[in-house]
């Protein structure tokens, strides 16, 4: 049976903590062969030097101090500090001093990983706490006065204007319809990132056609020379979150309005069988280019542009959305594109 000698000499060399023994002057007396594992310095590149030598300048002073406590007897408990490693880095080290006679016991513990957790959970709560500001700026101080700008634009609308007028209402109304979309597309992945996903609530919905209908007259009359030819197919109530799938169908619409070939009908069809709907939205003009398709539903993506036009796609959240909506009802997104048409189909399982 080992004794106590035996105990703590075996101890000393193999615990992967350092330890040491410091004399009156700071400098190391004697190391265990952990100091070498953990900062690379040799047992002779660091006996008989000052412990300050290795120190990150930062910490000096903070590090003097608390020598000058274990020189007054008492012991130091769990201090911090940094130091330099053989290559060129540093490692912070957590350490507890006890004065044993004219010298000091030190066992030293690696806290270096444990720090870099507490850094990363300290910029994630800074970050949540950024993008909850960011949700209540978009949900209240931007929403409500585009709010009041859009049915302004809606009351004159309803009123005789000249045809210039008229032409500058409904610029108005898209560019409105266009940011009412940014901002829910914005507080969608706020909330994506602060962990709480995409919401949806799903129960039956009687009136889809009429909720499409809606939809297809803001998208007509916000644009010039925009038509959407709606094929629906419905034999039944069906279970979606409506707000949602409008919302879905909103997007796709404004996609294919960008990127189609102006002046031919975007076409909207929606088809039910006993266990899917499909909701597809397909639109004439250049194919979605190749090197585009393992991006396409990533957020802040954005189409490049063709033939030198320039696109109002704002933030190319639009399509991630659809997806992370999509997602939420259990089902999925399928893009077909050609030269003659682009075809995004939504299928939604569970009708």
């Amino acid at each position: 049976m080992l004794n106590e000698d035996q105990v703590a000499s075996a101890t000393w060399r193999i615990t992967p903590d350092p330890m040491c023994i410091l004399d009156r002057d700071g400098r190391f007396a004697s190391l265990n062969p952990a100091w070498e594992k953990v900062l690379g310095w040799t047992r002779d590149q660091m006996v008989g030097h000052a412990f300050q030598e290795f120190l990150h300048p930062d910490d000096l002073v903070r590090s003097e101090e608390a020598f000058a406590e274990v020189l007054q007897g008492r012991p130091v408990l769990r201090f911090e500090n940094r130091y330099r490693t053989t290559e060129g880095d540093y490692r912070w080290l957590s350490w507890v001093a006890v004065p044993e006679n004219d010298s000091f016991v030190c066992t030293v513990r690696d806290v270096t990983e444990e720090k870099i957790r507490e850094r990363l959970l300290e910029e994630q709560r800074k970050e949540a706490l950024l993008h909850k500001q960011i949700l209540a700026i978009l949900g209240h101080d931007l929403r409500n006065p585009l709010a009041s700008v859009t049915a302004g634009v809606r009351m004159l609308s309803r009123q005789e204007q000249t045809s210039a007028g008229a032409h500058l209402l409904r610029n108005m109304a898209a560019s409105s319809m266009r940011m009412a979309e940014l901002i829910e597309n914005l507080m969608d992945l706020t909330r994506i990132q602060l962990g709480q996903g995409i919401v949806v609530t799903r129960g039956e919905v009687s009136d889809l056609k009429q909720s499409l209908e809606h939809v297809i007259h803001e998208i007509e009359a916000a644009r010039d020379n925009v038509t959407v030819e709606l094929n629906c197919q419905l034999s039944a109530p069906v279970n979606i979150d409506g707000p949602r799938m409008m919302q879905v169908v909103s997007n796709l619409l404004g996609n294919a309005v960008t990127h189609g070939s102006a002046g031919t009908p975007i076409q909207l069809i929606v088809d039910q069988t006993e266990t899917l709907l499909t909701i597809a939205v397909c639109n004439s003009g250049h194919p979605i280019p190749q090197e585009s398709w393992e991006t396409l539903f990533q957020p802040f993506f954005r189409k490049p542009a063709i033939e030198g036009r320039t696109s109002p796609q704002g933030l190319g959240l639009g399509l991630y959305i659809c997806q992370q909506i999509v997602s939420a009802h259990g089902g999925e997104i399928k893009v077909t594109s050609d030269e003659e048409e682009t075809c995004f189909t939504v299928e939604i399982p569970g009708i």
